[in-house]
């Protein structure tokens, strides 16, 4: 079992690099073995920037819920 490493790589939708202080941390809501805590900790994010930007709070209850009735058809 492995802790913190880096998985993936980074960049801005337009290509470019991030700069070299960036750091982040990938959460997968569309599956894999951590889904489940993965989308309760997108879901806690959502909740946090409520109201600074409940647009993107909205977005990402609404990609949740939609990946769960996906699931529930399965």
């Amino acid at each position: 079992m492995k802790g913190l490493y880096g998985k993936y790589i980074v960049s801005k939708a337009n290509g470019k690099p991030m700069d070299d202080s960036f750091e982040c941390i990938v959460l997968r809501i569309d599956g894999g073995k951590y889904v489940s805590a993965c989308r309760i900790g997108v879901a806690a994010f959502a909740n946090a920037v409520r109201y600074e930007n409940p647009v993107l709070a909205r977005d990402i209850e609404l990609r949740l819920m939609e990946l769960a009735q996906a699931d529930d058809s399965k």
